[in-house]
């Protein structure tokens, strides 16, 4: 692979200080004609175009745009990510995608070393550190997600407390009182995923709100928590009719407890979740879910943040999508049993 032309070569080989060659790519009138000249001459010289565009060369900027994603690449994630590179190129940037953990040292040697202008940040903790650093060193960065202090951030990030809601109500609606709510534990020691956070919120608003018990259980995305935990919620409260998660993952696990305990779907209990219609049509029966609006929400984050790398964000943007519940077969009148 060959080497990198950098503007330190560039200056080398005109003979110039490396500021001078600053000054002539940003078109600053203190400096001879023929200094320039032969600035630009070199230039051409060593193709440095092949390396770096010219936009790149005069702005000092990568035109590269990171999105720091988790390795559970599912369906919602793939779309996402997608769109976003899409709007990333349509406004001139490329998008490199970064996979698992990243130190703080890491995260800011991609601003320091010029790989990266801005950062779209997914899986977002409600006090997450990436945010922290960044916001500290005045970075430029948006979240598909929310952290629990936003001030001055720009992010987009589902309603999954608007989903929750619609989800109950709509379970209420079919005559549920005793609706129970699985969702994956804190992750990372005490650290939580803010998605976790506003949904279990959500539901639990919710519920109140109609006045019913509230059933909350927390599992581990491992082996078979969800399925332990389901069923131990089941023996505890068997007047349980109706299962709500927003996570994925955890729907299979769930559907496995409701089975093993012999019970029918939705005849003996509803279940409503969150998942990617690819995957909701093909359990039986087909699922009920909260939909996921992947592919908008790239775009939208992909545009945040090129807004505030060309200067055209003023003021922090908080974009907060609204789901639907897409009713399906898992969800039916609440058996006759739950009224008494």
């Amino acid at each position: 692979m060959s080497k990198k032309t950098t503007i330190i070569d560039i200056a080398k080989a005109a003979g110039v200080s490396v500021s001078t060659v600053s000054r002539i790519l940003n078109d600053k009138p203190d400096v001879a004609e023929a200094t320039r000249q032969r600035v630009l001459q070199v230039i051409e010289e060593q193709n440095f175009s092949r390396h770096i565009t010219w936009q790149q060369l005069r702005s000092g900027r990568s035109h590269f745009i990171a999105l720091h994603f988790p390795q559970d690449f599912n369906p919602p994630s793939q779309e996402l990510i997608t769109s976003a590179a899409r709007g990333c190129e349509e406004a001139g940037y490329s998008l490199n995608l970064l996979v698992g953990g990243l130190n703080e040292a890491e995260l800011l040697a991609l601003f320091k070393s010029g790989q990266t202008d801005g950062i779209i940040l997914m899986e977002m903790l409600t006090h997450d550190p990436r945010v922290e650093l960044l916001r500290a060193q005045g970075l430029n960065f948006v979240m598909v997600g929310r952290c629990a202090d936003t001030t001055g951030l720009t992010y987009v990030d589902l309603d999954i407390g608007a989903g929750m809601a619609n989800a109950v109500d709509h379970l209420v609606g079919l005559g549920h009182r005793h609706i129970g709510f699985v969702t994956l534990a804190a992750t990372q020691g005490e650290k939580e995923y803010g998605y976790t956070a506003w949904a279990r919120q959500g539901y639990d608003d919710a519920i109140r709100r109609h006045g019913h018990p509230s059933y909350i259980r927390s599992a581990e995305l491992t082996g078979d928590s969800v399925d332990h935990v389901a069923a131990a919620l089941l023996a505890e409260q068997p007047q349980i009719t109706a299962f709500m998660t927003p996570q994925n993952g955890v729907v299979p696990g769930l559907l496995r407890a409701i089975h093993a305990r012999g019970l029918r779907i939705p005849q003996d209990i509803s279940v409503v979740g969150l998942l990617h219609k690819t995957y909701a049509e093909l359990t039986a029966p087909p699922l009920t879910a909260i939909s996921f609006p992947s592919f908008e929400m790239g775009r939208q984050a992909a545009a945040l943040l090129v807004a505030q790398l060309n200067g055209e964000a003023t003021e922090a943007r908080q974009i907060l999508v609204r789901p639907e519940l897409h009713v399906r077969g898992s969800t039916g009148p609440a058996p006759i049993l739950s009224a008494s």
